[in-house]
């Protein structure tokens, strides 16, 4: 046995310093430099080294699987069942995003620079001095995932009785668990009866709409939320899967919870539309498609309890087709399909509405296939013309309505160096930024200015706002004072979760942790 170059594998490590470069991938350095000394073994036994290299190839994947941000496998195992139902064009649309153009024109180029240059440049040299710097840089890191409370004072400070601020320097660990800890004291207090005058609060919950999104198809939030009343410019939704999200916003009454106890019972004082219910508020569940994938109908009921019956859809008009290939009924149809048949009949009503018509996927019924990126604007175009459609008619009733537009999370349209198009596997801010809107829709109600709410907030603002709507009266007329309304309201500091996986600004900077890891600076751009 001897030491010797690394000979082809100096090719992987050159790739792998590249993709780091650009923050593509991570970089284990021991785990790496191990790989590199196992290369650099040569055995006399030419069957021994054979193996050797068999041996390293496996590892080798391996590790560039673990360097990168792609999901651990077991998640992607407990994942199986829902990809099998992804479509063969679906498919066919997701392989074209990991595998694109530029990056096999990109590793062509590499692969012959290589070639031709390694008959005078010793690799092995340059693989180990990349190495030894990238060890090097990493022993030099600042520590700057250390914080003072009292230079970033806990924003939920004056709904909290026991907020503590402190000169202490605290990990990223600790601040996640103290933020936990100041959210579970959060409650929404709503009144024991409410005598004023009555309105129906209409939730719009939509899939797959962040500000990143809007801004990627040349739509501004004035487009989109001209007629609206109050907007929410940086509302965090805490997470980028559906299902999460919507048994937040059916949680909103309480503060932010980690992601293992949304599937834990959650305080009965937590549940939205419950505390509606007790004030005499009639539940209703809606939704432009059967709720299947991911069991989502199934945890609205379970975890958000809203045991409703499902609005029957099967009879109207099919507006597209998801990636499993099942129907998505016309928003519009759908709204006033329910307005028509139950939204008079309630008094007064609590209707969650969900919409899966901008997921990543869909194909347009009657119309030619395209690529997400394609159908994308056309779809957003779309639903907003429904919706503005379904306000006018909300208008013509004459009844008092609080409209809220909560999205789910964002579609991932442009992706970035962590996560291809499409993927949200990680909360990233771009996801988990979306624009959260109010209307208010009354005989008695005067036109105002809309207000922008700027500042960080989360589901328990939306939770706050009701209360406040009813503790003022605000559709008597009397005193229509929306600055009001949104002063003081909640703000929150920014952070997300799936499963094993968080993202959480510390020192104005987002970080993101997987699976219980270290700590890591999201790579921007």
């Amino acid at each position: 046995m001897k030491l010797s170059g690394l000979g082809i594998w100096n090719l992987y490590f050159l790739v792998k310093f590249v993709l780091f470069y650009y923050g593509a991938i991570k970089f284990d350095f021991l785990s790496n430099a191990a790989l590199a000394a196992l290369f650099a073994l040569t055995f006399s036994n030419s069957q021994v080294d054979k193996l050797k290299h068999f041996i390293g190839a496996v590892f080798a994947i391996v590790l560039l699987y673990k360097d990168s941000w792609l999901p651990p496998i077991d998640r992607l195992n407990k994942q199986a069942g829902n990809i099998q139902d992804f479509s063969l064009g679906y498919f066919v649309e997701l392989f074209g995003r990991i595998v694109n153009y530029d990056m096999l024109l990109g590793l062509f180029i590499i692969v012959i620079c290589f070639w031709y240059t390694s008959q005078w440049i010793r690799f092995t040299t340059v693989t180990i001095a990349g190495l030894i710097f990238i060890g090097y840089q990493g022993a030099l890191k600042p520590n700057d995932m250390a914080v003072s409370v009292q230079n970033a004072p806990n924003q939920e400070q004056e709904f909290s009785n026991t907020a503590v601020v402190t000169q202490k320097l605290d990990s990223a660990d600790q601040q996640l668990n103290d933020f936990y800890k100041q959210q579970s004291q959060l409650v929404s207090y709503f009144p024991d009866e409410y005598n004023g005058t009555q309105f129906d609060v209409v939730v719009l919950n939509i899939c797959s709409l962040a500000i990143a999104d809007l801004n990627a198809i040349g739509v501004s939030l004035d487009d989109v939320y001209s007629d609206f009343d109050i907007v929410f410019s940086d509302f965090n939704s805490a997470t980028s899967y559906s299902g999460p999200a919507a048994i937040r916003l059916l949680r909103a009454s309480c503060g932010q919870t980690s992601q293992p106890a949304l599937f834990d019972d959650a305080p009965e004082q937590c549940h939205l539309f419950n505390n509606l219910e007790k004030l005499g508020y009639d539940s209703h569940l809606v939704m432009n498609h059967d709720g299947h994938f991911d069991g989502f109908k199934d945890l609205v009921k379970k975890q958000g309890k809203l045991n409703s019956p499902l609005f029957d859809t099967t009879s109207l008009p099919v507006a597209q087709y998801s990636f499993d290939s099942k129907p998505i009924y016309s928003d519009e149809a759908v709204l006033n399909s329910w307005l028509e048949e139950q939204g008079d009949s309630c008094a007064p009503c609590a209707m969650y509405y969900n919409t899966i018509s901008l997921h990543d996927g869909n194909q347009l019924a009657n119309s030619r296939r395209m690529n997400s990126d394609e159908s994308y604007p056309v779809r957003q175009q779309n639903l907003f013309s429904d919706i503005n459609q379904f306000i006018k008619n909300l208008e013509k009733r004459g009844r008092n309505v609080m409209l809220m537009l909560v999205p789910e999370h964002g579609a991932a349209l442009q992706g970035d160096k962590v996560q291809f198009a499409g993927l949200r596997e990680i909360p990233s801010p771009s996801i988990v930024t979306v624009p959260a809107a109010i209307k208010f829709i009354g005989p008695d109600l005067p036109r105002m200015s809309q207000i922008t709410v700027a500042n960080t907030s989360s589901y328990f603002a939306l939770s706050e706002l009701i209360t406040k709507v009813m503790k003022s009266n605000y559709f008597a007329g009397k005193s229509n004072n929306m600055a009001e309304l949104v002063s003081q309201l909640p703000t929150s500091q920014k952070v997300a979760e799936n499963a094993g996986t968080i993202m959480m600004y510390v020192n104005k900077r987002p970080y993101i942790q997987l699976d219980g890891g270290e700590w890591t600076l999201y790579p921007r751009g």
